[in-house]
C-alpha cells in the first residue's frame, strides 16, 4: 500500500513508518497537520491514510469529514491517543474507515489498517473498521444507562468526593470539607476516575452532570461575576 502518515509527533510517526516499510509498505511522505496531508493525498495516489485524532485540524470533525470526503479512493484510518468514547465516535461519524488506539500494538493497528484499506469506498456506511479496544470502548458507550451502573459502585463518600469536584473543589478544599486528611481525598477522587473510567477530572465532572450521577446544591451565588471579573464560585 502507498500510505500517508499525518502526526504532528515526529518519533510516533517515524516508528510506525519503520514498521509499516518493514511490513512492505510504502510510505509517501509524512504531514504535521491535517490540511498539509489533505494535500499531499489530493496530489498522489494513495491508498491510505493514517491520520492521529490529535492532530492540528482533525480534532475538528467536519473538516475531517470534509478531507475524508474530498478523497473518496483514500482509506482513512484515525490512530486516538486516548480511549475516550465520544471522540471515537466522532471520528466514525466523519467517515474514516479504520479507528484504532495509539496504545494498540502495531498488529492490531496493521489489521486496521489493511482491512479498513480493502474495503471499496462504497462500503464507507457500513462503518468503520475498528480495532478491539476501540471496539470495546464505543460498545461500552452504547449500552443504555451505564453511567448509572458505574455510579453504583462508588461509596457515599465517594459520591461526596464527585460532588464536590463538580463543584469544582480542589483536593485540599474536599479534605477539609469532609474532615479527612489530603491523601484520603485524593484516594477518594482517584477512585472516583477509576470508577467512571474516567482519565481525568474534568472528564469524570464531565460524565457525573452528562449523566445525572450526582445532586449538587450549588451556592447561590455560584457563576456571578465579582467585581474584579472572576466568576465566584466559592473558596
Amino acid at each position: 500500500m502507498r500510505i500517508v502518515i499525518a502526526d504532528e509527533h515526529p518519533v510516533f510517526a517515524e516508528a510506525v513508518t519503520s514498521l509499516l516499510k518493514m511490513a512492505g509498505h510504502t510510505i509517501v511522505a509524512c504531514a504535521t497537520d491535517l490540511d498539509a496531508a489533505a494535500k499531499i493525498v489530493e496530489r498522489e495516489q494513495v491508498d491510505a491514510c493514517i491520520v492521529a485524532l490529535g492532530l492540528p485540524g482533525a480534532g475538528q470533525i467536519n473538516n475531517l469529514k470534509q478531507v475524508v470526503d474530498s478523497a473518496p479512493g483514500t482509506a482513512f484510518v484515525v490512530l486516538a491517543d486516548s480511549a475516550d468514547p465520544e471522540g471515537l465516535a466522532s471520528a466514525t461519524s466523519a467517515g474514516v474507515r479504520g479507528v484504532a488506539l495509539m496504545s494498540d500494538d502495531f498488529v492490531e493497528i496493521l489489521r486496521v489498517l489493511t482491512a479498513a484499506a480493502s474495503g471499496r469506498p462504497s462500503n464507507r456506511g457500513a462503518g468503520a473498521v475498528l480495532s478491539m479496544s476501540a471496539q470495546s470502548w464505543l460498545s461500552a458507550r452504547s449500552r443504555p444507562g451505564q453511567g448509572h451502573e458505574r455510579a453504583q459502585f462508588l461509596t457515599q463518600r465517594e459520591r461526596e468526593a464527585l460532588a464536590r469536584l463538580v463543584r469544582g473543589e480542589s483536593t485540599i478544599s474536599i479534605a477539609r470539607s469532609m474532615g479527612v486528611r489530603v491523601s484520603t481525598a485524593r484516594s477518594h477522587v482517584d477512585a472516583v476516575l477509576t470508577k467512571l473510567n474516567a482519565h481525568s477530572r474534568s472528564q469524570a465532572v464531565a460524565r457525573a452532570v452528562r449523566e445525572g450521577l450526582v445532586e449538587v446544591d450549588w451556592p447561590a451565588n455560584f457563576g456571578e461575576w465579582d467585581s474584579g471579573g472572576s466568576c465566584a464560585v466559592g473558596d
